[in-house]
């Protein structure tokens, strides 16, 4: 009998729990097989430094119904998941070779799945053996990390650039394994002016060493169009950018390349790319 059928019978014979909960519960213990064992808990150490555990972040729920309609990793089984644990691994060998920990998410414009991207990336990362990962939603424009997530009442990092709240009080622990959230569901146009902030540098110290990150990845506004991204680029180790097959303009990639020079680039990710042109097919 598969998992799902087990946990369905489960839950009848508990009472407690719907068939549609019990599909849920499934794909996210998939994705969750060990959480409190995999984060470190509090005043452990993470490369000589002295972290914050697990159970100092607020726990929030994911909706796993919504991630098969946001193209979010939703099981060992989802076709798309060694496609970005291959990403992960190209990824991780470049920053580790050169000690970088925060990679910002890049695109021309939008609509070419840099979100989608970040948000994965980052549930590879932390499904990897003792590897936390910290996704932050810095798109003032078009904030969707919280809500592709289906995290719902997230604190919002606004709150932390205006003074208003804590950087741990903005700080999540969405059940997914080992990873943390910084969200944003509010639009903002000082985007230039809080990125280039010493709340930004803050931002960036803190999640590295009191947050015990691997890796902190940032999902940024499109380069082309606002001075967001550019004006964050100077505090962040490299970049991944993201262009989607059939959409992002080659005019559009060079302006992008012209802007991203003298940054560390590790990789170019061609979304929404034809089945045809996957390298991987047969696996």
């Amino acid at each position: 009998m598969d998992r799902i059928r087990e946990a369905v019978l489960r839950a009848r014979q508990e009472g407690t729990t719907s068939p549609g909960q019990a599909q849920q519960a499934t794909a996210q213990e998939t994705l969750v097989p060990a959480e409190a064992k995999r984060m470190p808990t509090a005043g452990a150490r993470v490369g000589g430094t002295s972290v914050l555990g697990p159970d100092q972040f607020q726990q929030v729920t994911c909706n796993f119904e919504r991630f098969s309609e946001n193209r979010i990793i939703s099981n060992e089984q989802d076709p798309v998941l060694n496609s970005y644990r291959v990403l992960r691994t190209r990824v991780l060998q470049r920053m580790e070779e050169n000690n970088w920990k925060t990679l910002a998410i890049v695109s021309p414009g939008s609509s070419a799945g840099k979100t989608v991207t970040a948000i994965n990336l980052a549930i590879a990362i932390g499904s990897k053996e003792d590897s936390r990962s910290t996704l932050i939603d810095l798109d003032f424009y078009r904030p969707r990390v919280t809500s592709y997530l289906g995290v719902e009442a997230a604190p919002s990092v606004l709150d932390f650039f205006e003074g208003k709240s804590e950087l741990r009080d903005v700080t999540v622990r969405p059940n997914l394994t080992n990873t943390l959230l910084i969200g944003n569901e509010r639009v903002s146009r000082r985007g230039a002016e809080h990125l280039t902030s010493p709340k930004a540098d803050e931002l960036i110290r803190r999640t590295i060493n009191d947050f015990g990150s691997r890796i902190v990845i940032f999902d940024m506004s499109p380069l082309l169009g606002c001075d967001d991204t550019i004006a964050f680029l100077p505090k962040v180790d490299c970049v991944l950018l993201v262009a989607a097959s059939g959409e992002s303009k080659v005019r559009d990639i060079k302006e992008t390349r012209r802007l991203l020079s003298g940054t560390n680039i590790v990789g170019t990710v061609l979304n929404k790319a034809p089945a045809s042109m996957t390298a991987n097919a047969y696996y």
